[in-house]
């Protein structure tokens, strides 16, 4: 009883209202029989939609205050003289190496999006709607709560919202396969004390894990649907080599910048920057951040790298390569005035 008058405390005027006008109209409806079902429903319908508002909304609430805990914690361990003496020790040069990567790595990520949105045979490419949606969707990923931003750029798609939906599902699915993929290699070097036979199994796995996908059209005699797993089959090998060149350009960002702290081998950045971007799959945080930092932290210090070096590297290129597109989307998004 306690936990219903807290969510009712927290609804709007308008859904109180809303919540007053339906339940009359189901009163007064109460003989008019299919027209009193479809009022019930509707209500119903509505208190569901409003439950899962302010679920996510807590969700939301509780990612913003594990960060802010997360962060705290962090700066209890940080000289920030320190910090801020190892921003002014990346070069101009260094930067615009990384602002250059990063025009690379979002081309890449632009033309997965489009081939992402081709797996619904119908749709018609276009450049700019393709670029525009993209860069929407990152300003989204910071704006909305639950990773529902991911899924808003569907509505700055002429396509099929399903189509669209299911477009932004795979997307996550190869980023995510991504993650998993790099870090379960990097395991096998990082992690010495995990039994060898039980490492290699895991990645071999995560390998073929994109493959193991496609079997699920054989579970269907849709052929709508066994037509979208066609599709996806065909475009299978380019994302997957277009997701292997994204991360060597992110390990070749991450090792120019820790160079300008440590000696570090390119080997050392490959079996390491995975298992930091593996914090990206741990939803606990705000868009990652914090965590990232601190498993930065952690596993950077392996190699002799300090925390204010770690979170320098880890700040720079989340702003360039995050934050600085998401503004871009925001532009795009208050011009679309939706």
């Amino acid at each position: 009883m306690e936990e219903r008058v807290k969510i009712q405390n927290v609804k709007s005027p308008k859904y109180l209202k809303c919540q007053k006008i339906i339940k009359n109209l189901c009163v007064l409806s109460a003989k008019g029989g299919s027209a009193s079902g479809m009022m019930c429903s509707l209500w119903q319908n509505t208190k569901k939609i409003m439950k899962n508002k302010i679920k996510k909304q807590i969700i939301f609430s509780l990612k913003i205050i594990i960060t802010i805990l997360i962060l705290f914690f962090i700066s209890k361990k940080i000289d920030f003289y320190q910090l801020q003496k190892s921003f002014f020790q990346i070069t101009f040069s260094t930067i615009l190496i990384i602002f250059f990567t990063t025009f690379i790595k979002l081309f890449i990520q632009y033309n997965n999006w489009g081939k992402y949105l081709q797996l619904n045979s119908d749709y018609v490419p276009k450049k700019y709607e393709i670029l525009k949606s993209y860069f929407v969707g990152m300003a989204l990923h910071f704006l909305l709560p639950a990773g529902l931003g991911l899924f808003g750029k569907m509505y700055f798609v002429n396509n099929k919202k399903r189509a669209t939906a299911i477009s932004v599902g795979v997307e996550r699915i190869f980023v995510t396969w991504k993650n998993l993929f790099f870090a379960s290699f990097a395991a096998i070097f990082f992690f010495q004390s995990i039994n060898l036979f039980l490492k290699i199994i895991i990645f071999v796995f995560v390998t073929l894990l994109p493959f193991l996908f496609y079997l699920f059209g054989f579970l269907t005699k849709n052929q709508k649907i066994k037509l979208y797993f066609d599709n996806y089959l065909k475009i299978v090998p380019r994302i997957i080599t277009m997701q292997i060149i994204f991360v060597f350009i992110s390990f070749y960002q991450y090792f120019l910048i820790l160079k300008t702290f440590v000696d570090i081998k390119f080997f050392d950045v490959i079996i390491s920057v995975p298992i930091v971007h593996f914090s990206h799959i741990i939803p606990i945080s705000f868009s990652g951040f914090g965590l990232r930092e601190i498993f930065a932290m952690n596993v950077f210090s392996k190699f002799g790298i300090s925390i204010e070096a770690a979170i320098t590297t880890t700040l720079t290129i989340f702003f360039v390569n995050s934050v600085l597109p998401a503004l871009v989307g925001l532009y795009l998004l208050l011009k679309a005035k939706r």
